[in-house]
């Protein structure tokens, strides 16, 4: 499936002007403005964006009962958990604050905060490539792409939406 938000490979920043430094930014969780509508009851704050790799870094927040389609990965990812409790329907393990999980490539599973949740969670991804949402869970084809490059994108578009700096988006940029 082509990329199509992209017109073309310097979109994102030219490389010249991407950093190469370390960089801290700040999560404000508390700033509801600042939470990029991503499904039904899921937002996500991001922390950065890799758009040398497609891999992207962010926090998640979703309410109980909330549902993320069932998604591969085509690289590793990395999870903390926050807030609240969520599980993947292919698992019968359920992460709750404290959580950390490794997720090898190449899985495909289905995101849900547990209807018991006791709060919205929230979780810290560290996500490598990008992720291949299917349009069914057994064998299915694909739905949609998701990866830095496309995840940038969207949050652009809401920032200008919700009349926040897009500018600052840059400075998450490597």
């Amino acid at each position: 499936m082509p990329i199509t938000a992209f017109n073309s490979f310097t979109d994102g920043l030219e490389s010249s002007h991407r950093s190469r430094e370390h960089f801290v930014t700040s999560i404000d969780i508390a700033d509801d403005r600042r939470w990029v509508p991503y499904a039904n009851g899921v937002w996500l704050q991001p922390c950065h964006f890799n758009v040398t790799s497609g891999g992207f870094s962010v926090v998640l927040k979703g309410l109980p009962g909330a549902i993320l389609g069932t998604h591969y990965h085509v690289g590793i990812v990395r999870g903390y958990t926050m807030r609240g409790h969520w599980r993947y329907l292919e698992h019968d393990w359920v992460a709750k604050p404290g959580t950390f999980i490794y997720e090898p490539a190449g899985e495909a599973h289905t995101l849900v905060i547990t209807e018991d949740s006791p709060e919205p969670a929230l979780i810290m991804f560290v996500v490598e490539g990008g992720l291949i949402y299917l349009d069914k869970p057994a064998n299915g084809g694909v739905a949609a792409y998701e990866d830095g490059f496309t995840l940038l994108e969207l949050t652009r578009k809401y920032y200008r939406e919700a009349s926040l700096d897009a500018r600052q988006l840059d400075l998450l940029i490597r």
